[in-house]
């Protein structure tokens, strides 16, 4: 026989049959396992539901007290296969077979081979049905994941309950999801990204890995390997290697399973699943179900990365990254209601690069591409984090600079950004020279609607343009040009 059988129960009072089935298991049988034998009584039913037996044989001479015992033994523990034990005499084999135990044998033929046999068939099939049974609630847990992640834009307020039916449905005390990211070391480390716990399980961080260490500094640098590439982590705690089973001894995991998540044939992260009460046996079938929702999971984060890719790309420039018209407007409009709140003004500032297309003659328009880029690097860098900056076109870009008391603020905003252009762009190992003209008008005082500002604004970049300077405010009707 093959297996493992740690726990059988054996329900007699009869000594020498006990001795006998002990015997006919120790010589027919290669496996390890501990026979536990009580009184087949209505009170053991309690001690048996407690207990973690893969299989109780029940032996009880008289036919009334055995039928009430095997009745009460079939109601109460489902997922124990039974096999009993009956006298020559005994009538009733069909009736027990469908109060649902697995066998009945007649002790009086009964061999060593045969009691093996019929062991090793009852815990199998009963295997077989309740790991069938865990799958298919598990399925009904990944489909209400399946309907929540992949159906919901906004899928995030929900994980929590879709990682509470996954526990419950697979017997886990703890659910929980780790996304992957590289620390200062440039080294893989996890985040954690979701939990669940089971009533009366510590909400204490004893979950396998140390939130935001490197799978290196956690201890399980061979987990990092083994679910990189696309295998799972799976076993009760004595099964692993001994550095890793102190680990999971420190932190209460009885037995547990890691599946990886892909993104884009990526790996992102993983999705575990923790016993801290009683240890559990994976079944294929079981892991099968769970490596679907990781898959599901995986398809949510691509699906919500291309909803977030299509939304920046419907509001920035493509080359730059900067916020285009659209965005431009909608950040115009927050602005005019900090304004009114704060009792401030607004400089919009419109900038345009000078012999822009010169350089594309010259270099070529990827050149000029590469020019864009690092004007808009050094704009942001002269800018607050409260300022925007976007690209209105070709080589124009606009400013809303906030919190502005007057016009010396403006000019020094545009100061900033005249200065932060001062050095030449290096570009495969050609200097290319760069400046810009630029034009504000400051909101209220030229106006409260963005066209009408960005007329004026357009007025002093042009009037700049035509002059010596670089810089001018359009204010109060006037042009107010700044000597460089």
């Amino acid at each position: 026989m093959t297996g493992d059988f740690k726990n059988i129960l054996f329900l007699t009072n009869d000594k020498f049959l006990e001795e006998e089935i002990r015997g006919m298991l120790n010589a027919n049988s290669r496996a390890q396992f501990k026979l536990d034998v009580l009184e087949p009584t209505k009170e053991t039913i309690n001690s048996i539901i407690s207990s973690q037996y893969e299989l109780v044989i029940v032996d009880v001479p008289d036919q009334d007290t055995y039928m009430d015992v095997v009745e009460k033994l079939c109601n109460s523990v489902t997922g124990i296969p039974m096999i009993a034990l009956t006298n020559p005499e005994f009538q009733n084999s069909a009736e027990v077979i469908k109060l649902g135990a697995q066998f009945v044998l007649c002790k009086s033929i009964i061999d060593g081979k045969l009691l093996v046999q019929e062991v090793e068939t009852a815990i199998g099939r009963k295997r077989l049905e309740t790991g069938l049974r865990l799958r298919d609630e598990i399925l009904q847990a990944v489909g209400y994941a399946a309907e929540v992640f992949l159906s919901k834009s906004n899928w995030i307020p929900s994980i929590e309950e879709v990682l509470a039916r996954l526990g419950g449905a697979s017997g886990s005390d703890r659910v929980y999801i780790y996304q992957n990211k590289l620390d200062d070391g440039n080294q893989m480390s996890t985040c954690l990204y979701a939990n669940w716990e089971a009533d009366g399980i510590s909400n204490n961080p004893i979950l396998p890995f140390v939130n935001e260490r490197s799978y290196v500094q956690s201890g399980f640098i061979r987990w990092q390997e083994n679910l990189s590439q696309n295998q799972i982590i799976n076993g009760k705690m004595e099964d692993f290697p001994e550095a890793e089973k102190i680990l999971l001894e420190q932190k209460g995991i009885l037995s547990l399973v890691l599946v990886p998540i892909f993104f884009n044939e990526v790996w992102w992260g993983c999705i575990g699943f923790d016993q801290h009460v009683i240890q559990k046996n994976w079944s294929l079938i079981e892991i099968d179900a769970l490596k679907i929702a990781a898959r599901i999971f995986g398809a949510a984060i691509a699906r919500q990365a291309a909803e977030n890719e299509l939304a920046f790309m419907a509001t920035h420039d493509y080359l730059t990254s900067l916020p285009n018209r659209m965005l431009f407007e909608d950040r115009f409009n927050q602005a005019i209601a900090h304004a009114k709140r704060s009792h401030e003004k607004i400089a919009i500032i419109s900038i345009d690069l000078d012999k822009f297309k010169t350089v594309n003659d010259t270099y070529g328009h990827p050149m000029g591409d590469e020019v864009l880029k690092v004007a808009t690097l050094r704009f942001l860098s002269a800018l607050r984090k409260s300022d925007t900056c976007a690209r209105i076109g070709g080589d124009e870009f606009g400013v809303i600079a906030e919190n502005i008391h007057g016009r010396a603020d403006a000019m020094l905003v545009m100061e900033k950004l005249t200065k932060a252009l001062l050095a030449p762009v290096i570009v495969d190992s050609f200097e290319i020279p760069i400046s810009a003209s630029m034009g504000a008008a400051l909101y209220p005082d030229r106006g409260c609607e963005l066209e009408e500002l960005m007329k004026s604004a357009d007025k002093a970049l042009y009037k700049a343009k035509n002059s010596t300077s670089s810089i001018c405010i359009f204010d109060d009707g006037q042009y107010e040009l700044i000597k460089e």
